[in-house]
């Protein structure tokens, strides 16, 4: 069997229209035309000014061997520029290959995770960059992003309900799963959690009335369950942010206790330690939930660090710096 027959074989199906472009082993929910990072290279002129590079772009879905295969197909391409990005647990075993961020293999050109690492071709850029910033925003579009996430106004009647989750179910045996029921079970004895999603399903309020729109079915509610599903320093997912873009009080585990230290306010945030009694956050919990006064004031302190719009507009350009370093 040639390379290419095998190249073929393991190369994932996404394209830009253009052919530019490239994904392998990556999320195929949308095409490749919508994903963030085409919309970003071709915002801000990429593609115009290197019309003959190739953007490779990789991730952890799948077989590492295309990587290989492509390194093989394609030695000596200089207008070939492979690019590595991990929204996943790199740590998790199933992601043991991608450890390293792909960094361990010379033919990626720049690589980009949540770890912090220091390496030329290396950026930290997480997950939730792409979930709550467009990838043509512009520093101003940053600033009022951060504004809206960081001060919402209280409205007592449209945020009646307690508290939600929505989460797969990953089975009985997925330490993940395991966490997030005795959560809910704990909880539970304040007022009842609406679980939207498969896992503990007990309401189809977000498809019928929401139409799978979490983020206004979310606006019920006061608090939402969202820890990650592990607790790496600095693997740090959309699930806080979720939680705050829609309003509601993040009850959060990950990140070794400490996410995004420069962009969230940790003191907006209740902390889960599934290893933990959890008894002083149970009671505020239940004060919260039972005192308008209270939990008003709560919510109404900034989400956000004062210059949290500056840490992302800093993400923003350090990725656009590290693409024109490509080329020089």
């Amino acid at each position: 069997m040639s390379l290419r027959t095998l190249y073929r074989r393991y190369r994932h199906p996404l394209r830009s229209s253009d052919g530019h472009i490239l994904y392998y082993n990556w999320w195929n929910k949308q095409p490749a035309d919508e994903i963030w990072f085409t919309t970003f290279l071709r915002h801000h002129g990429f593609l115009e000014r290197y019309p003959k590079t190739r953007f490779i772009c990789f991730s952890a879905l799948g077989n590492l061997n295309v990587l290989r295969l492509d390194t093989l197909v394609h030695p000596f391409s200089h207008n070939r520029k492979r690019i590595y990005f991990n929204g996943e647990n790199n740590h998790h075993p199933n992601f043991a290959p991608y450890l390293h961020n792909l960094l361990d293999h010379r033919s990626i050109d720049l690589s980009l995770g949540f770890d912090y690492t220091d390496d030329p071709r290396y950026l930290r850029f997480p997950l939730w960059l792409l979930e709550m910033f467009p990838p043509q925003s512009t520093v101003n579009d940053i600033k009022r992003i951060c504004d809206q996430l960081s001060h919402q106004q209280w409205d007592s009647t449209a945020r009646s309900r307690f508290c939600a989750l929505v989460s797969g179910n990953r089975g009985p045996d997925d330490p993940g799963a395991q966490r997030r029921t005795r959560l809910v079970e704990s909880l539970n004895a304040i007022a009842s959690v609406d679980c939207a999603g498969k896992l503990l399903h007990n309401t189809d309020e977000l498809k019928t009335r929401f139409n799978d729109n979490k983020a206004e079915f979310l606006k019920q509610y006061k608090f939402y369950i969202c820890p990650e599903n592990a607790s790496v320093e600095g693997y740090v997912t959309e699930k806080a942010f979720h939680a705050i873009g829609s309003g509601c009080i993040p009850i959060y585990w990950g990140a070794c206790g400490n996410p995004e230290p420069d962009v969230l306010n940790r003191d907006a945030i209740l902390f889960w330690d599934p290893d933990g009694d959890n008894e002083e956050l149970l009671h505020r919990i239940s004060v919260l939930q039972s005192d308008d006064r209270l939990y008003r004031d709560f919510f109404e302190q900034p989400r956000l660090k004062d210059d949290a719009w500056q840490v992302v507009a800093n993400y923003f350009d350090q990725l656009e710096q590290h693409l024109n370093n490509l080329f020089r």
